[in-house]
C-alpha cells in the first residue's frame, strides 16, 4: 500500500484529494508533549470518510518505564476505543533516549507496547536502521517495525535500492514527498507487511484453559450444573460459568483503613496472575509492584487487586467499577 504519515505540520489536508492521488493509508500523529495533536480529529475523521486506512503514532520522550506507560495511556485516552486499521506506532528516535542504552530503551518500549496492547490495539515501532540494529532487543519485543531510510539527497521519490531488509512491515522512504491535497512536504511510506494491524483480537487458549480449571475448583458450574470441560475453547457452557463469577472488594472500612475482601478463591488467583500478564508494567507504575511480585497469588480480592481491575477497565474502555465481573474476566482472556 502507498501511504503517508502526517501531523499538525501538514495543516488540515483535503483527504478526498489525497485518496484520489492514490494514497491508501495514513499514520496520524496522536499527541506531542503539549497534548493531542491539533490536527488529529480532522485527520482521523477525514481519512475515515475518504476510505483511507488509519494508524496513529507518538514520538516518545520517555526516559523511564513509568513515563512510557503515561505516554501510552495518553494515546489510549485520545483514541477512546476508536477503530484503527493500521495500529499504534511508538516513534523512537530521540537522542536523549538513545544515550540510555539498549537495555533501558527495550524496557521502555516493552512497557509502552504492553499498555497499548492492553487497550486492545496492535502496536509497532517506528525507528531508523541504527535503532533497529543497535538500540532495540527485537527478539524480546516481537512487534512489527516501520523503518525510516531515505537518501541524503531526498527527491521525494522512492529509491528501491535503499529498501530495508530486516523483516519490517513498512518503510518510510522520503521526508519530502508531495501529494495533492496537502500543502508542502509530507513523509512518504510503503506498507508491504503481512501483519494484521487492525486490532482483531484472539483468545489466549492457555489462559482460557487455566480459567476453566479455576472455575471448576471454585465449584462454579455451567448452565446445566456440570463442571466445565477443560478444552481451552470458549463456548456457551464456559460463557455461562463466567456469567456466574462476580468478584468485588467490599466497602471501605474507615476503622481499619482498608477495603474488606469481597471474594477469594482459585478464580481470584487466576485473576491476579492474568492481570500481571496482561498489564503488569502498568500495574507496577500504579502500585509500585505487580500483584504477584516476589510471591505466589494468595487468591484474595484486596485493594491492590481492586485497583488493578480498575486500571484494566480504564485501558479497555469498560465501566470502571472495580468489579471483576463477566465482562472484565472475558477481556482478560484476550491476548
Amino acid at each position: 500500500m502507498k501511504g503517508i504519515d502526517v501531523s499538525a505540520y501538514q495543516g488540515k489536508p483535503d483527504w478526498s484529494a489525497v485518496r484520489a492521488a492514490g494514497i491508501e493509508m495514513a499514520i496520524i500523529r496522536a499527541a506531542n508533549r503539549k497534548g493531542k495533536d491539533a490536527s488529529f480529529e480532522h485527520n482521523y475523521t477525514g481519512c475515515g470518510l475518504a476510505g483511507i486506512k488509519r494508524g496513529v503514532y507518538r514520538y516518545s520522550y520517555a526516559k523511564t518505564v513509568d513515563a512510557a506507560v503515561k505516554e501510552a495511556m495518553e494515546v489510549v485516552q485520545i483514541l477512546n476505543g476508536r477503530k484503527l486499521e493500521m495500529g499504534v506506532w511508538l516513534d523512537l528516535e530521540w537522542k536523549e533516549q538513545r544515550a540510555l542504552g539498549r537495555k533501558a530503551i527495550t524496557a521502555i518500549a516493552k512497557a509502552w507496547i504492553q499498555t497499548i496492547q492492553a487497550a486492545g490495539y496492535v502496536c509497532g515501532i517506528y525507528c531508523n536502521l541504527d535503532w533497529h540494529k543497535n538500540m532495540l532487543d527485537t527478539a524480546a519485543l516481537q512487534v512489527p517495525y516501520w523503518i525510516a531510510r531515505y537518501p541524503n539527497t531526498d527527491s521525494g521519490k522512492i529509491n528501491e535500492s535503499l529498501k530495508p531488509n530486516r523483516g519490517e512491515s513498512a518503510w518510510q522512504y522520503s521526508s519530502k514527498g508531495r501529494v495533492t491535497g496537502i500543502a508542502g512536504n509530507v513523509d512518504m511510506d510503503q506498507w508491504y507487511g503481512t501483519v494484521d494491524m487492525s486490532g482483531k483480537r484472539e483468545i489466549d487458549e492457555e489462559a482460557l484453559g487455566s480459567l476453566q480449571e479455576a472455575l471448576n475448583a471454585d465449584g462454579i458450574r455451567d448452565k446445566n450444573g456440570n463442571p466445565l470441560k477443560v478444552d481451552q475453547k470458549k463456548g456457551k457452557l464456559t460463557d455461562s460459568a463466567i456469567q456466574k463469577s462476580l468478584m468485588k472488594s467490599g466497602a471501605f472500612d474507615q476503622k481499619k483503613g482498608r477495603y474488606t475482601v469481597g471474594s477469594e478463591g482459585e478464580v481470584v488467583k487466576w485473576l491476579e496472575m492474568r492481570l500481571d500478564t496482561v498489564i503488569g508494567d502498568s500495574i507496577k507504575v500504579l502500585l509500585g509492584h505487580t500483584l504477584t511480585e516476589g510471591r505466589l497469588p494468595d487468591g484474595k480480592y484486596g485493594n491492590d487487586v481492586r485497583l488493578a481491575v480498575g486500571l484494566l477497565q480504564e485501558l479497555r474502555g469498560l465501566t470502571k467499577d472495580y468489579i471483576a465481573g463477566p465482562k472484565t474476566i472475558t477481556e482478560l482472556l484476550y491476548k
